[in-house]
C-alpha cells in the first residue's frame, strides 16, 4: 500500500511539473505573437563597419502581431547611401512562428499610405538583443540617413499599387542631422 501511494505521489508531481513547463512555454510564445511597440521604438541607428543597424527600446524582432497573418508585416527600414532596405517580420500561415526576410525598397517612399514596391535580397537579418543589423556582403554601405519601423498591410494588387502592399503605420522614425565640413 505504501508503494502505491509513492507511485501516485510521484505521478502527480510529474503531471504538475509538466503543466508548469507547458504554461511557461505558452506564455513565452504569447509574448512573441503579440506586438510590443517598444520592440519597434528606435533609439539609435548607424553603421557597424559596412552594415547598417537599428537599436530599439525593447528587443529587436522580439515580437510580432500574429493577428496580421499573411495580410501584413512589421519592418525595420534603413535609408542608406545605397538606397532603402528593410528587414521584415511576418507570420507564415502554417506554424505562426515569425519569419524574417530582407528586401530592397524600390519605390523609395516611406510615408503612411504609400505603396511599397520591394525586391527580395540575399542579405541576412542579424538580431542581437536590442539591435537589428542588415548584413549584405555584396553592398558596401557608408551611411544611414534615416531609420524607420513600419507596419505594412498586404492587399490585392491594383492599378495604383502593383504589389498590394501599403504602409499602414509608421511606428517610429529617427533621423540624424548630417554635418558637412567646409
Amino acid at each position: 500500500m505504501l508503494f502505491n501511494n509513492k507511485i501516485i505521489i510521484i505521478s502527480l508531481l510529474f503531471v504538475v511539473s509538466c503543466s508548469v513547463i507547458i504554461l511557461t512555454c505558452n506564455d513565452a510564445v504569447a509574448v512573441v505573437l503579440e506586438m510590443n511597440e517598444k520592440d519597434y521604438y528606435i533609439k539609435n541607428f548607424g553603421m557597424n563597419v559596412t552594415n547598417p543597424f537599428i537599436t530599439v527600446q525593447g528587443i529587436a524582432g522580439g515580437s510580432h502581431d500574429a493577428s496580421l497573418g499573411d495580410e501584413g508585416y512589421e519592418a525595420y527600414v534603413f535609408d542608406t547611401d545605397k538606397g532603402m532596405f528593410q528587414i521584415t517580420i511576418s507570420t507564415p500561415s502554417s506554424d505562426g512562428i515569425p519569419n524574417y526576410s530582407t528586401a530592397r525598397i524600390l519605390s523609395n517612399q516611406t510615408d503612411s499610405g504609400d505603396c511599397l514596391l520591394t525586391e527580395k535580397t540575399n542579405a541576412k537579418a542579424d538580431f542581437d538583443k536590442q539591435t537589428v543589423q542588415y548584413v549584405d556582403s555584396d553592398i558596401h554601405f557608408t551611411k544611414v540617413k534615416k531609420a524607420l519601423a513600419i507596419l505594412v498591410s498586404s492587399d490585392d494588387p491594383d492599378e495604383e499599387c502593383s504589389s498590394g502592399e501599403h504602409i499602414r503605420k509608421i511606428i517610429s522614425v529617427l533621423t540624424k542631422q548630417e554635418f558637412s565640413q567646409d
